[in-house]
């Protein structure tokens, strides 16, 4: 197996080997093998990142040469330390169990080559062998045993070193990885928190707009109707028109504040994002004014309420807020403004539901809401506050139906909705 290297790697292991090789040739050469033995190790220094497994490959060769020539040791054979560290810190799997073997294996054949083949003066392995049947072999055993301990702890802390940097690189990478998929984590937990406040936005920019020009349009049309007759319904339509118009437009100055992600816009060029002050949300108290408005515009509505009322968290009251809000523009824009709206509030022990009941002036497919937003935004908010929804044509009529939070059975008014 080949690794990828960058250039000055390469250059650095090059390097190495040519000093390697200019180094021993100050010793002098006795023969040519002793000079393509010195090339042998020089190579196998270079390809020990390059290819450790060549590389250990390279180094047994030449010491096979070594043996074959019957050479005494020499410096060159301390290159065999770098490729075993090399096998376990570079290689592969099955390499780091070759640098492993090499161990044990590389100390036996250095231990039996300089005590009996080279001390003796021996010069071959048949003598070796000749020795061991006649027991003059076992004369040095000692020294043997001791030379042998020492090759398998100078070569087995080479192995040792590289696989402890390799269990390092792997530790180092793992935490690397985990830092990445955390980032990544978090970068995504962010994008879903801006896009959920997109849609959030999204949808009080719809009930604002859509709301806040349902009754100008009304207001508008009745004033143009009334000036001649009534001047005053004239300047009351016109008031209500200008009210309507300053509301919505303080609302959707927060919304677009909300948008805002430049800080220079935000903070005028010092770097430093301004805070946006969101205006109060609006809650129950606020449903009578909200009514009010909306009969001024030529609806007629009728509130009521049954059962003890409870307490309702900030999140609930505006979920109902913005659902008779929709529902009542929806009555002024598409519905028999002249039918009476009823808007009920049934509270029970472990709920509470807001029915709105509108006449329809023609019969539609309620499937998708006008503009995609109506419907769907008014049954978003509901899921995401645990309740549940239902819009549905009954007859002539039009009915929404909001239960918070959710029960095991919807009431009647619900299911008979939902089932429509």
């Amino acid at each position: 197996m080949i690794r990828s290297l960058s250039r000055p790697q390469l250059v650095v292991d090059a390097a190495v080997a040519v000093i390697a090789v200019l180094s021993r040739s100050v010793l002098g050469y006795d023969s040519a093998v002793v000079f393509w033995v010195t090339v042998g190790m020089a190579g196998a220094v270079f390809l020990r990142r390059l290819s450790p497994g060549l590389a250990l490959a390279l180094a047994w060769c030449t010491v096979a040469v070594q043996l074959w020539a019957s050479l005494p040791p020499d410096i060159a054979n301390a290159a065999v330390l770098p490729v075993l560290y090399a096998t376990a810190a570079y290689g592969s799997r099955p390499v780091r169990w070759l640098g492993l073997a090499s161990v044990p294996v590389g100390a036996l054949t250095a231990t039996v080559y300089v005590l009996y083949l080279q001390s003796s003066g021996l010069t071959g392995f048949v003598d070796l062998v000749l020795q061991v049947r006649t027991g003059e072999a076992f004369q040095r055993g000692a020294p043997g045993v001791i030379g042998f301990v020492s090759a398998v702890a100078l070569f087995g802390l080479s192995w040792v070193l590289g696989l402890l940097v390799a269990t390092w690189r792997t530790a180092r990478e793992g935490r690397s990885a985990l830092r990445s998929a955390a980032a990544e984590q978090a970068e995504a937990r962010r994008e879903v928190a801006v896009e959920q406040e997109r849609t959030r936005i999204a949808r009080d920019m719809h009930d604002v707009v859509a709301h806040s020009l349902a009754v100008v349009i009304a207001q508008a049309d009745g004033g143009r109707y009334a000036r001649a007759a009534n001047p005053e319904a004239a300047d009351d339509a016109f008031r209500t028109i200008a009210n309507t118009a300053r509301s919505a437009l303080a609302d959707v100055r927060v919304l677009l504040g909300q948008l805002r992600s430049n800080p220079d816009s935000a903070s005028g060029g010092d770097g430093t994002s301004a805070p946006v002050m969101a205006a109060p949300q609006p809650t129950l108290a606020d449903l009578d004014r909200l009514v009010d408005q909306f009969r001024a515009s030529g609806l007629t509505v009728e509130r009521s309420e049954s059962g003890p009322a409870a307490q309702l968290g900030a999140g609930h009251q505006l979920v109902i807020y913005r659902i008779v809000q929709e529902s009542l523009t929806n009555v002024l824009r598409h519905g028999d403004a002249a039918r009476t709206v009823a808007v009920g509030f049934s509270w029970q022990d472990d709920a509470l539901t807001v029915t709105i009941d509108s006449g329809l002036l023609v019969p539609r497919d309620t499937g998708a809401a006008p503009n995609g937003h109506g419907i769907d935004g008014m049954r978003e908010r509901a899921v995401l506050a645990g309740g549940s929804f239902a819009a549905s044509e009954i007859g002539d009529r039009f009915v929404v139906c909001l239960t918070l939070p959710p029960l095991t059975a919807a009431p009647p008014l619900c299911r008979e909705a939902v089932s429509e």
